[in-house]
């Protein structure tokens, strides 16, 4: 599931090898179930990398009176239910995936940053910061390339927004 990569810990640890100088392996910690995992912080690729998105979304979040991991245990608990439509998951075997699949730090980084973009987008407009909420939806909304590297653009348009032109079916996350 998530990215097919192998994760040696989690075979070897099967196998009751302890990693030592002539075995090393991979940390246990970086492969396990959706459910124990917790979190503190946004994560980088979280709105395509797009900084301000990111900012926005953690004053929506501190406005709201909750920790990301309490935002992220509610939308986990949303995507279990199957109350997300998750055709634009980056990951592989979305449709398979639950709150009890292993995942990698890496899948679980974008699984958070789809969760995130399903809290922003059904968001009330009044729960938006004021900076924020008048802003009109970029054209190419969350697959937008210029959000990345032009701040002006990226502070312009909304880009927490399904895209209106280009390539409907690009994922929430790269």
């Amino acid at each position: 599931l998530g990215c097919n990569k192998s994760f040696c810990a989690a075979y070897w640890q099967t196998q009751d090898v302890k990693p030592d100088s002539i075995h090393t392996m991979c940390n246990g910690e970086s492969f396990k179930p959706i459910y124990q995992r917790t979190i503190s912080m946004i994560p980088d690729s979280t709105h395509q990398n797009n900084r301000y998105e990111q900012a926005i979304t953690k004053k929506c979040i501190e406005h709201s009176g909750k920790s990301v991991q309490a935002v992220i245990s509610d939308w986990i608990v949303k995507f279990g239910k199957r109350e997300i439509d998750r055709t634009k998951l980056p990951l592989s075997q979305a449709e398979i995936i639950s709150p009890q699949s292993h995942l990698c730090n890496d899948c679980y980084s974008k699984l958070v940053g789809f969760l995130l973009y399903w809290f922003r987008v059904s968001m009330p407009k009044s729960d938006i910061p004021l900076e924020a909420s008048d802003r009109q939806d970029c054209w190419y909304g969350h697959a937008c390339r210029t959000q990345h590297h032009n701040l002006d653009h990226a502070e312009k348009r909304n880009h927490v927004c399904r895209p209106t032109r280009g390539n409907p079916n690009t994922p929430l996350t790269s």
